[in-house]
């Protein structure tokens, strides 16, 4: 009856030590610089400066196209001059049109 006894306590004191080194991992696991939350974290960081870096990469390519029409296109440069600058060419009038709803 004793070595019984003294079986059954040893094994639950082993499945206690068991059980609680299983929570102690999982609590590790999760909750240090090297757990699960942080790879987490870690991941959904790397997709947003994934998203940002290819948004730059496409400025970039537009500002390059501009460049080469600001390089190359001269009717291009023309329009630019006429909406940013109000330039017109020599001899062309300029017709200002108000709008109905200004003039009231």
């Amino acid at each position: 009856m004793k070595k019984n006894k003294k079986n059954k306590t040893k094994i639950k004191n082993r499945a206690y030590i068991l059980l609680f080194l299983l929570i102690g991992g999982i609590t590790y696991l999760l909750y240090t610089d090297f757990g699960i939350k942080k790879l987490i974290a870690v991941k959904k960081e790397k997709n947003n400066f994934q998203t940002q870096i290819q948004s730059l990469l496409n400025q970039q390519i537009s500002i390059q196209n501009e460049i080469n029409k600001l390089k190359t296109d001269t009717l291009y440069i023309e329009e630019l001059a006429r909406k940013k600058f109000l330039m017109v060419k020599p001899g062309e009038k300029v017709f200002k049109v108000m709008d109905s709803k200004t003039i009231n």
